[in-house]
């Protein structure tokens, strides 16, 4: 049951704080001409069957007069670039525009010879995209596999010793692949050595782990990577404000525990088996500990997760009442006690129409108030999820197709977990808001189009559930087992709620927007909200389910196969992270939230394939948040990529 919550408990918390990483040096005046506009080729290595070549793709940039983003695709063969593809053209104009420090807007041409799918070329997209703000060109004689993530690390993929074969057939010198993939299986499933088997085909293979590494090898111009710091440090302000909200949710957690052991030794006893006590009453005593050492920010973290599990278990108990009295005759009852969200749903609209008469003025209020709208709209469609269940399960109630208590139970407390869970999550937003408002900020331009922005991150976000769905994993799980991609997402959502987060919140923003109103003054806000969190959310699903995590038989988690590849995208993502709080902190900004991504991540970095993708998450999500805010303040250049 622990895969089940942990990644949607975790919060985005933090403190102000001030001596972390150093910075990347700004765009040499002779190169900023060449970022204006301008094209660059490439050659996507590909496979189809058991064969593998080289294709052939011309990048554009143009700047928009409009300040919209806009990407444009060119083919010659009836759907030649595929959805997965396509999504890799939009996370490599969004990283590249991130790490460059490029405007968020302008059109971005992508003109493909043949059929191309698969993510495999984002990396090498983000490379070129870079090297054409730069004014550096791509070598001919060397191209690139591999997808990328918005920390510009390099992300593992299918299918290298067909594509190195390839390369070698059309003359490619030099094959750049993901680090950790030197031995990679090939069509028949046996593993292959491609450094050697590229020595074999007259091809230089070389493993590398992100943008930094690759850039010199495909343009021969050098690439400053971000420099590792110090951890961060509250000042004492913060500490006395994160502190207090510690003792405040440690409180929460001690009345909902009464609540729990006040519950019938039965209730107890099947609530127990879920496992979810036992997080409980770890997160607490984490809190306890890192409280004591004075890491508070941490302390608030594990408080929260702790408050949330016991929280879910006791008003879950509560509900479960009538099953223990009147056996199976009472899930009717339970259920529709359960699907009576209307207080949640009162808890959940009110919070926004506090959040819609809050005026921002600084970049630290914009924090709190795109963190609480995700947060928010995160709780929103999990209660949406669990309650879509629940109807299914009541359904086969009511059809008879329930044939006891104790087969039901396994459908039964996902669904009211789920629908527990969500509640206690609105509070956590709550919080949440009032640690990220009123913290010193710079203030924001007044020229940036806030809902082109929002937007910006959208139709990455949607670019990348497309990828998520398409390729890797989901579809093989679907073939393989004789069923429909929705069902095999189904059954990943019981045990991986960002899975069911991804799939419903696409369905649930018309519904946020309408309550919201498109014309309202915080709506920019909301959308800026939801499209950085789904955005990144979807690009860490495709990083799991394309071609890196090992699942059981139940499609759960127990492995990573390229530990090398997600340990250097944590790395780089902790040193990425760590020099945008130092450039925030440099402009009077306190990004309260932000450097509680950066110490989230480092608490969850122990080894769990879980917890591992979970920090991978936490870096990517603070890097893009604390990006966006220096966009917003107007010193995005402070910390851009630039050769050397």
């Amino acid at each position: 049951m622990s895969r089940l919550i942990r990644p949607f408990v975790v919060p985005v918390l933090a403190v102000a704080v001030l001596a972390t990483s150093g910075c990347f040096a700004l765009p040499s005046p002779q190169r900023e001409e060449a970022s204006k506009t301008g094209s660059i080729d490439i050659q996507p290595l590909f496979v189809q069957g058991d064969s593998g070549g080289v294709g052939s793709e011309t990048i554009t940039r143009t700047p928009a007069e409009d300040g919209d983003l806009r990407l444009e695709f060119s083919e010659d063969e009836v759907s030649g670039l595929g959805d997965a593809s396509r999504a890799a053209s939009w996370n490599a104009a969004i990283v590249s525009t991130l790490l460059t420090g490029e405007p968020l807007s302008g059109t971005f041409g992508f003109e493909i010879a043949g059929r191309i799918d698969g993510p495999s070329a984002g990396a090498l997209k983000t490379v070129a995209l870079i090297a054409l703000s730069q004014g550096d060109e791509i070598s001919e004689s060397v191209t690139m596999t591999g997808t990328i993530n918005a920390t510009g690390s390099i992300g593992p993929v299918g299918g290298i010793p067909e594509k190195i074969k390839g390369a070698s057939e059309d003359g490619i010198e030099t094959v750049l692949i993901p680090l950790g993939q030197r031995n990679s299986p090939d069509a028949s499933g046996e593993t292959v050595d491609v450094v050697r088997e590229g020595q074999r085909l007259g091809v230089e293979v070389v493993e590398v782990g992100d943008i930094y590494e690759a850039y010199p090898r495909l343009t021969g111009e050098d690439l400053a990577p971000p420099a590792s710091g110090n951890d961060p440090r509250l000042d004492n302000r913060s500490y006395d404000k994160v502190d207090a909200q510690v003792g405040a949710t440690l409180s929460r957690y001690d009345e909902a525990a009464g609540r729990y052991r006040a519950l019938s030794a039965d209730a107890q006893s099947m609530l127990d088996s879920t496992g979810i006590l036992d997080l409980a009453q770890d997160a607490r005593t984490e809190a306890e500990e890192l409280r004591r050492q004075g890491l508070v920010a941490g302390a608030f973290g594990k408080a929260q997760e702790a408050a949330a599990y016991i929280e879910t278990l006791a008003a879950s108990g509560d509900l479960l009442t009538p099953l223990y009295t009147q056996g199976l005759p009472g899930l009717s009852t339970v259920i529709d006690r359960a699907l009576d969200t209307s207080a949640a749903e009162g808890r959940f609209m009110s919070f926004l129409d506090q959040l819609g008469t809050y005026e921002p003025e600084t970049l630290s209020d914009v924090e709190a108030i795109t963190v609480a709208y995700a947060r928010a709209f995160d709780a929103y469609t999990l209660l949406d999820y669990a309650t879509s269940q629940l109807d299914t399960l009541y359904a086969q109630y009511e059809e008879g197709a329930v044939p006891d208590l104790e087969a039901i139970f396994t459908s039964l407390s996902a669904s009211l977990l789920y629908a527990e869970l969500a509640k206690t999550q609105i509070a956590n937003a709550q919080q949440l808001f009032e640690l990220g408002r009123d913290n010193p900020g710079a203030a924001l331009k007044t020229d940036v189009d806030l809902a082109a922005v929002g937007d910006f991150f959208r139709r990455g976000a949607d670019a990348n559930y497309a990828a998520f769905t398409t390729s890797g994993l989901v579809p093989s799980l679907a073939e393989s087992n004789g069923v429909s991609t929705e069902v095999v997402l189904g059954h990943l959502s019981t045990f991986d709620l960002n899975v069911a987060a991804a799939q419903h919140q696409q369905a649930m923003l018309p519904v946020f927007e309408e309550y919201i109103g498109a014309d309202e003054p915080n709506a920019a806000y909301a959308a800026m909200g939801y499209g950085v969190s789904n955005y990144v959310r979807n690009q860490v699903l495709v990083e799991k389910y394309y071609n890196n995590a090992q699942l059981d038989e139940n499609y759960q988690i127990i492995g990573v196969q390229f530990e090398g590849a997600l340990g250097n995208a944590i790395d780089l993502g902790r040193d990425q992270l760590g020099g945008e709080i130092r450039t925030l902190a440099d402009n009077e900004t306190a990004p309260v939230l932000t450097v509680g991504s950066y110490e989230a991540a480092g608490l969850m970095n122990d080894g769990d394939p879980n917890n591992q993708f979970g920090a991978l998450a936490e870096y990517s999500y603070g890097f893009v948040t604390a990006r966006l805010l220096a966009y917003l303040g107007g010193f995005q250049d402070a910390t851009a990529v630039a050769a050397e």
